[in-house]
């Protein structure tokens, strides 16, 4: 025989599932005898044509051929998991037991495998149907691939499990997490953000918008700790494995964040925006908005004089558009002074949404662009009407999109 045949032999081997390897080892080795092979033999069809009937049909001999796959990936997988790859110990457990239980062993490993999280999320509680799994995963030469998912799996519930802890210690509920579905890590970079803090935090809980903002102004300003360690007190102790998580995290915080936090070229506007994916952020009340555009968008705040809602918003920029001081509410005089303006003038709805982009806070620039390029639209079929001599249309139309506030009759 050449050197090709036995190298082809060798492969051919080697890509055998693993208790197809065991059962040819076992018979070399005496472990295991006919008598057990002839029980395989008669195991094999009923459990073949169980497995079957549950992902297809029993009456089609493709979903027979492919069920033979399954129920020896199956029991592959328990082998090698019990075993832990040792060819004679897998060998003596087929001997010991039924090849229906070694694939039934198999399948209640994919069963553990699916109630574990696939994801580190916090409040995502949905799972696709176990039957789906279970047909997607027992085609698998499963292994390697089984392996890397139960270690993935793992860490995401230690993940969960650390995110819990330290969140219950900064005040959140199972109520915070569902409704926002929040990343395990992004709890825990906020638990290490405060912990980096100089100022001694009293009543530790999870920041809001407006307050992740003064707190990057207040790092900015005063600096990190130097003994970066957690400062949140726990009710219970920390694994080796959430600890390793910690640090791991606190490495990536100092390396990746903290640079960015301190550079003041950077925009306290345009950092948020860098940051805000990274951290979980409490949602915040309507009336913070106000406060948070104050802080990190002073020129907006100063057109907008705190208000937020579109119509008063809308109203300023339709201002701007026109070339006149920016105004979040107009009488009824000067919504006419300033269609005519309009009209005479020209309207410029770029200057508008030139200073969204300069100056809106960045999250809220892309909705405004849209509410605004909406607007304008319809605006200049009613605001350019020459023949709406009386201003009739013009005014209805500013009345239901703008501030204006109707002259009081004496």
């Amino acid at each position: 025989m050449s050197d090709t045949d036995s190298d082809f032999q060798v492969a051919t081997f080697e890509d055998r599932p693993f208790f197809e390897k065991a059962l040819r080892y076992g018979f070399q080795q005496g472990i295991i005898n006919n008598e057990k092979i002839s029980a395989i033999a008669i195991e094999a069809p009923k459990g073949m044509v169980q497995i079957a009937a549950a992902f297809g049909s029993q009456y089609l001999r493709p979903e027979i051929d492919t069920a033979r796959l399954r129920i020896v990936n199956l029991a592959s997988l328990y082998l090698i998991e019990t075993a832990k790859g040792d060819l004679e110990l897998a060998a003596k457990l087929i001997r010991d037991n039924t090849f229906l239980s070694l694939s039934r062993g198999g399948s209640n490993l994919l069963k553990a495998l699916f109630a574990m999280p696939e994801y580190a999320i916090l409040g995502m509680d949905e799972k696709g149907r176990i039957e789906d799994f279970l047909e997607f995963w027992s085609r698998k030469k499963t292994g390697p691939d089984y392996q890397a998912a139960v270690q993935q799996r793992q860490t995401n519930q230690v993940e969960i499990n650390l995110a819990l802890k330290l969140g219950k210690a900064l005040g959140l509920s199972a109520h915070d997490f569902h409704d926002q579905h929040s990343e395990a890590e992004a709890i825990i970079r906020s638990a290490l953000l405060i912990s980096l803090q100089k100022k001694v935090i009293v009543n530790i809980r999870c920041f809001n918008q407006v307050e992740f903002a003064n707190m990057l102004n207040l790092t900015r300003s005063k600096g990190i700790a130097k003994a970066a360690k957690l400062s949140i007190e726990l009710s219970q102790q920390l694994s080796t494995a959430e600890q390793a998580i910690i640090t791991r995290l606190q490495h990536d915080i100092l390396t990746n964040d903290i640079p960015k936090i301190l550079d003041t070229e950077i925009s306290l506007d345009k950092l948020i925006n860098q940051l805000k994916d990274r951290f979980f952020i409490r949602d915040h009340d309507m009336e913070d908005s106000a406060s948070y555009d104050a802080l990190v968008s002073k020129e907006w705040s100063k057109h907008t004089k705190g208000k937020t809602d579109i119509d008063a918003i809308l109203t300023m920029l339709l201002c701007i558009a026109a070339a006149t001081p920016a105004k979040t509410s107009l009488s009824e005089k000067a919504a006419k002074t300033l269609v005519k303006k309009i009209r005479s003038e020209g309207f410029q709805p770029e200057l508008a949404s030139d200073f969204i982009k300069q100056h809106a806070p960045h999250e809220k620039q892309a909705s405004l662009l849209d509410d605004w390029t909406d607007f304008s639209l319809e605006a200049q079929t009613y605001l350019l009407d020459d023949w709406d001599t009386n201003l009739y249309g013009a005014m209805r139309f500013l009345q239901e999109n703008c501030y204006v506030e109707k002259s009081v009759k004496k």
